[in-house]
């Protein structure tokens, strides 16, 4: 049996996604990456004759955004938390590393027409570079490499994995791949089997949402507990039925109303004075519980207060067990005062602090 390793470049995969859904014809095609690393092992398996191939590791390389706009802050979170899943739901190794948006926006539309700003990812492909030459050079790690791939970058590496006597695959995308590793006759020696171009496997790659059903676990929900959904909740969350979600949002948002001119106590002495940024997690105290209307609020080591909701805990903590006096993690998702229409500073992922 051959043991095979794939290693992706997930910046690349990520902003040719559009390409592949241009070829598919679908607009909003999305890859499913728990699919990825067997349909991948399945056209090599086929390309070896039915010889049985075993995934031992997939690894994906990929970037964040650090010191952005805070405006910006759930786009930067809906990335890492698809880091997450990669890592929770199909047991991948994911290294990252941060991109310095030296507090401008993301997107080059969001920023002023006269800044030459250009973001540079750092690290990314020397990083698969050099994971993909460490494991070839370890005995028995693995015997074929998938790189998931186009830039002509890693012509070096794919040589010398293969002149340490592993075998080389490229997957890659027709519209975006170096003209190296497209090359049918393989003039640069990087390959060891035909090109896999993820075009042509987009029917077996794609993100479906099948309905299923499942039990809303809100305490608040009505009629049937049982629901016919498309949604697949992370391991460990629990699950909140549409009319359940929309009603949080209502609630949140009015509750986030009623307590902007809300004030609470002044720190008590001796209190640590720390400042807070957005994306940072910090233990704080809990001044304040709204039961009746599901909020409460955290107070920073800097004195200042957050606003949560009950639909911000993290699993494993029930709001109807929270008191004033509590020490709590939570993740700053907004300052006091960046908002206008919401002047309180919010928080989620709160979660109980272990002594």
């Amino acid at each position: 049996m051959a043991k095979v390793m794939l290693f992706i470049d997930g910046t690349w995969l990520y902003s040719n996604t559009g390409r592949l859904a241009e070829s598919f014809g679908k607009p909003g095609f999305q890859i499913d990456f728990g699919k990825l690393p067997q349909t991948l092992a399945g056209e090599v398996r086929k390309q070896l004759g039915n010889t049985e191939v075993d995934v031992v590791r997939t690894y994906l390389f990929g970037s964040y955004a650090a010191n952005y706009d805070p405006q910006d802050g759930e786009a930067v979170q809906r990335r890492l938390d698809f880091f997450d899943m990669l890592k929770e739901e199909f047991h991948y190794e994911v290294e990252t590393y941060p991109i310095n948006f030296l507090g401008r926006r993301l997107r080059r539309v969001d920023r002023d027409p006269n800044d030459d700003f250009e973001p540079r990812e750092k690290c990314v492909d020397i990083s698969l570079a050099t994971s993909m030459l460490y494991f070839a050079a370890i005995p028995y790690a693995y015997d074929i490499a998938i790189a998931v791939v186009g830039d002509q970058d890693f012509k070096p590496v794919l040589q010398h994995v293969r002149r340490l006597g592993k075998r080389v695959a490229i997957a890659s995308i027709r519209q975006a791949c170096a003209a190296d590793f497209a090359d049918p006759r393989d003039g640069a020696r990087v390959k060891d089997f035909d090109i896999m171009w993820l075009n042509d496997l987009l029917a077996d790659l794609e993100l479906r949402y099948e309905p299923h059903q499942l039990d809303c676990e809100s305490p608040t929900h009505r009629g049937p507990r049982k629901v016919w959904t498309t949604f697949h909740p992370r391991k460990g969350k629990k699950f909140y039925c549409d009319e359940c979600r929309a009603r949080f949002a209502r609630d949140k948002q009015e509750a986030q109303e009623q307590s902007a001119g809300q004030t609470l106590d002044a720190p008590p002495e001796g209190f640590p004075i720390e400042e807070v940024a957005v994306g940072q997690v910090f233990e704080g105290v809990l001044k304040k519980i709204v039961q009746e209307k599901g909020f409460g609020f955290i107070r920073s080591p800097g004195g200042k207060d957050f606003f949560f909701h009950m639909s911000d805990l993290a699993p494993g903590l029930e709001f109807d067990v929270l008191e004033p006096g509590m020490r709590l993690d939570c993740e700053v998702v907004r300052l006091p005062g960046e908002d206008k229409e919401k002047p309180a500073g919010a928080v989620r992922n709160v979660r109980g602090v272990l002594r």
